[in-house]
């Protein structure tokens, strides 16, 4: 729905705002109080601060983003340390490498993202994607971080 409803290069940054919805309703749904995420400011176009405003915008809960100013190597190494690297880098298509704009938004304004989501009812695509969850454990908790400036 969002590839047949939404300007090209806004694809990503409406795929982001509707995965920060749908984190939003699990995090509630499992009394969490924040969501957290691997995002890195500046590593993609969706990471940039102002397509980070327009995402962030659908969602009430506080964003905690503990690799923000890692590089690609420091995040590489902490996955590792945290055993998550393996799964990330199992091959499948996800929405970014099948729809992925040649060019993405970096600057996106916040009321055409509004504007364009009106074209299409995701609400209901969001409850189905919540419906259809799988959870999928396998991280390592018998890790220590040297200091708390591993994760800042």
């Amino acid at each position: 729905e969002i590839y047949k409803n939404v300007d090209n290069s806004y694809i990503i940054t409406i795929m982001r705002r509707m995965m920060y919805r749908i984190a939003e309703k699990v995090a509630k749904k499992r009394g969490c109080k924040v969501i957290i995420n691997g995002e890195s400011i500046g590593q993609v176009a969706s990471q940039t601060l102002d397509s980070m405003v327009a995402i962030n915008h659908v969602t009430n809960m506080p964003v905690i983003r503990p690799v923000a100013c890692m590089d690609k190597i420091e995040i590489i190494d902490l996955a590792r340390k945290i055993n998550t690297y393996e799964t990330s880098i199992l091959p499948y298509e996800d929405c970014c490498t099948l729809f992925i704009p040649k060019h993405p938004v970096i600057n996106p304004v916040l009321e055409k993202c509004i504007n364009m989501e009106k074209n299409f009812d995701y609400e209901s695509l969001i409850e189905e994607c919540i419906n259809d969850m799988e959870t999928i454990t396998n991280l390592k908790t018998d890790f220590k971080l040297d200091n708390i400036d591993d994760l800042l």
